[in-house]
C-alpha cells in the first residue's frame, strides 16, 4: 500500500477508536499480531489488550478527542503527532472526576502490513496529563 492509503487507515483508526470509541472497530485496523509499546511501560500484544487502553481512557474523559496534528508517512511507516482533548468526568487513576478540561499530546509511530496495523510505538506525554488530574503535582522541580 502507498503512503496515502497509508495516512487514511491511521486518520480512520483515530476516528473511530479514538474519537468514536467504537472499541469493535479495532479488528478491522488492527493485525492479529499487533503490538504497541511504550517507553516506560510494559509491551501489550493483541487487539484486545489494546482495546483496554481507549476504554480506560474514555471512561475518564468520556468526550476525548484526538486531533491529528502532523501524518507523515514513508514505506510501511505511519508518524502521528496529536493533541488529545477531553474533560475529566471519570475516576482517573484513583483521582474523582474534577470536571476539568485536559489537554495532552502524543507521538506515534506505526508499521502497517496489508491494510492493518501490525505495530505502534506510543509516546503519550501522561506526566502531562495526571498533572492536570491531581493524580499527581511537582513541588519545587520534584513529583510528589
Amino acid at each position: 500500500m502507498g503512503s496515502d492509503e497509508n495516512k487514511a487507515i491511521i486518520r480512520g483508526f483515530v476516528d473511530e477508536i479514538v474519537n468514536k470509541g467504537n472499541m469493535a472497530a479495532a479488528a478491522e485496523f488492527l493485525a492479529s499480531g499487533f503490538t504497541i509499546h511504550f517507553p516506560t511501560l510494559h509491551t501489550l500484544e493483541g487487539a484486545d489488550a489494546f482495546v483496554e487502553i481507549p476504554t480506560a481512557v474514555r471512561s475518564a474523559f468520556p468526550d476525548l478527542v484526538e486531533t491529528i496534528e502532523d501524518l507523515i508517512a514513508e514505506g510501511d511507516r505511519v508518524v502521528e503527532r496529536a493533541t488529545i482533548r477531553g474533560t475529566h468526568r471519570g475516576e482517573f487513576m484513583g483521582r474523582p472526576p474534577t470536571g476539568k478540561p485536559v489537554t495532552w499530546t502524543g507521538n506515534f509511530i506505526y508499521r502497517l502490513e496489508g491494510g492493518k496495523i501490525v505495530e505502534c510505538w506510543a509516546e503519550p506525554n501522561f506526566l502531562g496529563l495526571v498533572l492536570q488530574t491531581g493524580a499527581a503535582s511537582v513541588k519545587r522541580g520534584l513529583l510528589a
